[in-house]
């Protein structure tokens, strides 16, 4: 009897998806349902279509979805999630990867390296974020993939109900006199104008790029920021903060049930670096008026981290892995500086359904 490792490399195929045929869209929906589950939220269609249908940033006819097959056979999918970059003063398109699924007993019979190479080859830069072990064991053996660490993790604790953990009583006791921010009296009261509404406007474009300066990051324009908070089966608040009339900072925020705890989430917070704690401040006050228990930012940029440590955050064990690749020399002498990028839990897909 052979064994399946031990098997033949089956013959595969890899198309980019139609999306005018229906009939390979049903056929995909089944291996999404086979494979994720029919009642998981990647089997939802409304929000399927939003997420490769709907992208704004996505440049191209077709949409950014590939499909292994072998004969007639769906065995797996890679997607994407195309982004224009900022990038030493221009706007460089890139890629994060999205929604990898491969036929388990698929995984190590060669098609997680054809969809990858068909994924990279796309895009001049091609970014991957928040890997399961098994995948990150994948992508670490996978040539020209370079591992650029964890996005950093710092939470508020704003109830009893979230200290029911020893290993966050553990933290807090290491970084005590952070976390004591936490409790101390606010002080005089902020100029900041906090407004909740329904979508960003122009304005928000405008200040991403006045204070990105040298940082690398996805540009949080207007419309890419918009179609994120619009994604189905979740709710996000978007605040904007003014100040004497002008447009200063933004946030986006999000709030979940997960069994008793309520949880609040800073997806996205960014602002004119004087006024960057006021506005994180502003974000926290808006959580925590709606009773969450704890508050979560994972955020990859130093003058963010600095400005949540101020207002009690302490760090926390991350497991949200950051790699990328690139073919072009120009790109890689920059892309691999860690200390540039700037990245969000709002990056990539993961802000998703829990």
């Amino acid at each position: 009897m052979t064994l399946p490792s031990e098997a033949p490399a089956p013959a595969y195929a890899i198309r980019r998806f139609r999306a005018d045929d229906r009939a390979e869209r049903e056929e995909l929906f089944r291996f999404i349902r086979t494979a994720w589950g029919p009642d998981s939220w990647h089997a939802n269609r409304e929000r399927w279509e939003w997420q490769f249908l709907d992208v704004p940033t996505n440049d191209e006819a077709a949409p950014p979805l590939w499909i292994l097959t072998r004969g007639t056979e769906v065995l797996g999918q890679m997607g994407a999630i195309p982004v224009h970059l900022s990038f030493a003063g221009t706007v460089q398109p890139a890629a994060w990867a999205a929604d990898l699924m491969i036929d388990p007993e698929y995984w190590n019979r060669g098609g997680f390296p054809l969809l990858m190479r068909e994924f990279a080859c796309a895009y001049p830069l091609a970014l991957v974020l928040g890997m399961n072990m098994k995948s990150y064991g994948l992508f670490r053996r996978s040539k020209g993939w370079l591992d650029l660490g964890v996005i950093p993790r710092l939470e508020r604790y704003c109830s009893l109900l979230s200290l029911a953990s020893a290993r966050t009583l553990l933290a807090l006791a290491r970084q005590c006199g952070t976390a004591f921010r936490a409790l101390l009296p606010r002080g005089q009261r902020s100029d900041l104008q906090v407004q909740s509404v329904a979508r960003f406007d122009d304005r928000v474009s405008d200040l991403w790029d006045r204070i990105v300066g040298n940082r690398i990051g996805v540009r949080r324009a207007a419309p890419s920021l918009n179609w994120k908070c619009a994604q189905p089966l979740l709710t996000h608040e978007r605040l904007q903060m003014e100040r004497g009339g002008a447009l200063v900072g933004c946030a986006v925020l999000r709030v979940d049930q997960l069994e008793r705890e309520r949880r609040g989430y800073l997806l996205e917070c960014f602002a004119e670096p004087a006024a960057l704690v006021d506005v994180a401040r502003a974000a926290v006050d808006r959580l925590l008026a709606q009773g969450v228990d704890r508050i979560t930012c994972d955020v990859l940029d130093p003058a963010t981290e600095r400005a949540l440590r101020q207002l009690g955050f302490v760090y926390r064990r991350s497991g949200m892995k950051f790699m990328l690749k690139t073919s072009q020399a120009a790109l890689a002498a920059v892309v691999n500086d860690r200390a540039r990028w700037y990245i969000t839990r709002g990056d990539a897909d993961q802000d998703r359904p829990r």
